[in-house]
Order: C-alpha cells, then structure tokens, then sequence
C-alpha cells in the first residue's frame, strides 16, 4: 500500500478525532476507514459522534470496518449487516440466499464487490466471488 500526503493527512485527522489505530482509508465517493482490531468503538464514538465528525469535516459519507487477520472474519465485517456463508480455499466465495442480497453485496456498478476484492487481495492475496 502506497500513502501519498493526503491520505497520511487524512489518516492523521481520523486518529486524532478518534483516538483509533487506522489501517487504510479508501477514498471513492464515500470514505472507507479500515481501523484495528478491536478499535470500532473508539473509532464510531458515543451514539455515533466520531462519524458525524469525520463525515462534517470530510464532506463524504463514512463507514467503517474493523480489521481481523482472519480474511472469514474480515468479509463479514466487511459485509455487516448482510449474512453470508463464506468459504476460504485458494479464493473467497461468498454465498447468498437471494437475489436482493446479492445485488446488495455487489453494489451499484459493482462497487462493493471492487473494493472488498482491492481489500483481500492487498491484506491477503486472495480474490473474492460471490455466488
């Protein structure tokens, strides 16, 4: 993963508003902050007061998503609130019950899908296919 000064900026002021560890940021129409592990709550903040923050100061809306070494773990937080079965062999395949759930998974223009493959396969070398 390659920084440039605008993400370390950014990177910078999130954990400064928060006091939570980041691990990247992905930065298309809405801003995706991956925090470590066990630091969603520092990151989101009482009622949600750290996002509001970030969404005020950024212009964008915000998710985030907390990291885990284990790539099943990371999908569905990743996916949340969507359940799904998630397999782990040389790739990830995620499957859905219905179609409304995989639309949701996909994305408009396939846009989750994009960046939960771009995620995987930089934390962990593996592509992503829903089924």
């Amino acid at each position: 993963m390659i920084f440039d000064k605008d993400l370390i900026q950014k990177i910078n002021l999130i954990e400064n508003l928060t006091n939570a560890k980041v691990k990247d940021i992905l930065v298309k129409d809405k801003l995706i902050i991956i925090v470590e592990q066990g630091e969603i709550s520092k990151a989101i903040g009482k009622k949600g007061k750290n996002i509001k923050i970030i969404e005020r100061v950024m212009h964008k809306k915000v998710r985030v998503i907390e990291f885990d070494k284990d790539p099943v773990k990371f999908i569905k937080n990743f996916i949340y609130p969507i359940k799904a079965e998630i397999t782990v062999n040389n790739d990830i395949k995620i499957k859905v019950d219905d179609r409304r759930t995989k639309g949701l998974l996909i994305g408009r223009e396939s846009r989750n899908l994009i960046e939960l493959n771009k995620l995987t396969k930089d934390y962990f070398n593996l592509s992503v296919k829903v089924l």
